[in-house]
């Protein structure tokens, strides 16, 4: 074994060691089988994968027989097509963690994409356009490989350009540096697109995936362990730092509280109730996207932070709200309806400090649940 192949052996030794400890500490992460933690299942095991195929890959070309030249085609094939499903689980993963997901019409091109460079690895096996395996057996690459790079560095930037936007505009104290996952990665690409013959991709990835585990790992404080939202201590450190920040601004808040909610315990049990908690949170993260945040609150109450003070649009994501859960109910086998109540109030830290902010909210969906539970009664009344 030559001294290049030795190297590529050890460095995806070491990726696959260090994505098999990564995944051993976090399998409690992984039992909540959310579009969120999926996606990072899923990466996981492809990297783990690729850190298993790519030195075999390379230990292939160049050997004779049709094994070797069978493992060679169909290996570099696989790299091709796990590594872009890698870049597509990363834009998947980030969103759903900082906005709750993109538009249809986003997912549309981003589906269009991913089942272009799927069919493009097919029909290289028969018409070869990214690589090619000559009659020693030996990869070289095609014009399609840029293609593949573009198409993996794009979805990387679409997803950062997500990212910085939704900083920028709702201000968010955001806990999860997307550089962990960016520089090795593209480190590990870059090196092995200019230095022809290497391996640091797998590796690269491997160090990335480890790195968002790590991050969510120091995001534990900030986030519900139930529902995966933002919680109280969240809260209590954005709301300080946004009146200390942005004395100029103001912000509407939105208190959420599920109705009947200690009936669906009762008669249902306590976790199904938690499976109410986190659908209720599935709706609100999907429905605030970039306009805001949501947060868990206590128990079954849930706030939500929205960039805007326009009653229009403020009614608007309000009705958003009520529509979701409409079509949740509509299309659920869960055994219980979701039902909200929901307050609203303004945040101008030049009038009002944060006490006097979440009491009104929380008085505001009081009355508003006041009001729901008469008109419960009274509907009942009638039926009889």
């Amino acid at each position: 074994m030559n001294s290049t192949l030795m190297c590529i052996y050890v460095v995806n030794i070491f990726g696959a060691v260090l994505l098999a400890v990564v995944a051993a500490g976090n399998i409690w992460r992984l039992q909540r089988r959310n579009i969120e933690n999926t996606s990072l299942m899923i990466m996981l095991i492809l990297g783990f994968i690729n850190c298993i195929v790519d030195p075999l890959v390379f230990s292939a070309e160049k050997q004779s027989g049709q094994l070797a030249y069978l493992f060679n085609l169909y290996g570099n094939g696989w790299q091709y097509a796990s590594n872009m499903a890698c870049s597509f689980l990363w834009f998947i993963f980030l969103t759903q963690h900082i906005c709750g997901g993109v538009s249809k019409i986003h997912r549309g091109i981003l589906k269009t994409a991913a089942t272009i460079g799927l069919l493009g690895v097919v029909v290289n096996f028969f018409v070869p356009f990214i690589y090619s395996i000559d009659e020693n057996n030996a990869y070289q690459r095609l014009w399609g490989y840029w293609m593949y790079t573009v198409i993996d560095y794009g979805v990387t930037l679409d997803s950062l350009v997500i990212y910085f936007w939704r900083r920028m505009r709702n201000r968010l104290l955001t806990f999860f540096p997307v550089w962990v996952y960016f520089f090795p990665l593209m480190i590990g690409t870059f090196a092995q697109t200019a230095f022809y013959g290497i391996s640091t991709i797998s590796a690269g990835l491997a160090v990335s995936i480890a790195g968002i585990f790590s991050s969510l790992q120091n995001e534990l404080i900030f986030r519900d362990r139930l529902t995966g939202l933002y919680n109280r201590v969240y809260l209590d450190y954005y709301l300080r730092a946004f009146a200390r920040r942005h004395r100029g601004a103001v912000m509407t808040g939105l208190m959420l509280d599920l109705n009947s909610f200690k009936k669906i315990n009762d008669n249902f049990g306590h976790s199904v109730g938690d499976r109410a908690l986190t659908n209720m949170a599935d709706i609100l993260q999907k429905s605030v996207r970039s306009l805001g945040v949501a947060i868990r609150y206590a128990g079954d109450e849930f706030i939500v932070l929205l960039n805007t003070q326009d009653p229009v649009v403020v009614d608007r994501y309000i009705q958003l709200i009520y529509s979701s859960i409409t079509r949740f109910n509509r299309s659920s086998k869960e055994p219980y309806q979701l039902s909200t109540s929901i307050g609203k109030g303004t945040l101008d830290p030049k009038n009002k400090n944060l006490d006097e902010f979440i009491n009104t909210i929380d008085h505001e969906m009081y009355e508003n649940k006041k009001a729901y539970y008469a008109a419960s009664s009274a509907n009942d009344r009638r039926h009889r």
